[in-house]
């Protein structure tokens, strides 16, 4: 039993450090957010802010509950949408699509449950079209419907072959063929 709880703290460990990594390449544009992590009692565990690829994480922790409260430092929020990960050994917590304007207001907190000894680690990046797979920490995509297909549209992991064959075929829009067609254009 020992061997396996090792085993599933190194994937967990694992994955999250390769959505850290995906991230930090895909989005290092986040604006830095404030970041304090409160015990159930309200006392203050952690003070900082995200790094520049949108990560924290915390020194080791008695076990409890927890708050991370997340607040934007400036104005380049607003408009945008934002994915939040915490997690605190086996446990996480994902936001998938979070308004850049409630980290200006009173900021946006989750509540996570952290044994004895753990550190809660956090990402903070773009969401637009963008989303975080609970299951695997993935990132994931939006796949728009394409033609001649009867594939809808979905939700991929962002390094999947269906991902880089729609960027690298040239694919035509549905919305492009329906213009040609009312206006009776026909493509260069």
């Amino acid at each position: 039993m020992r061997a396996e709880n090792q085993k599933m703290k190194k994937i967990i460990s694992t994955v999250f450090a390769g959505l850290v990594a995906a991230v930090s390449v895909a989005d290092a544009g986040t604006p830095a957010m404030k970041v304090t992590v409160s015990d159930a009692g309200g006392r203050v565990a952690f003070k900082g802010s995200t790094n520049a690829d949108g990560t924290f994480s915390t020194g080791s922790l008695n076990a409890g509950r927890y708050v991370v409260q997340f607040n934007a430092t400036n104005s380049a929020v607003n408009g945008d949408q934002y994915a939040l990960v915490i997690s605190a050994g086996k446990r996480k917590v994902v936001a998938d699509s979070v308004a850049g304007e409630k980290f200006l207001g009173g900021g946006v907190a989750m509540r996570l449950e952290v044994g004895s000894g753990l550190k809660i680690s956090g990402l903070v990046t773009s969401a637009l079209n963008v989303r975080v797979d609970p299951k695997t920490g993935k990132r994931l995509v939006w796949l728009a419907p394409r033609i001649g297909s009867n594939m809808p549209g979905r939700w991929v992991p962002e390094d999947s072959a269906e991902i880089v064959s729609s960027f690298n075929s040239g694919e035509i829009r549905r919305e492009d063929v329906r213009k040609w067609q009312d206006h009776g254009d026909t493509p260069h």
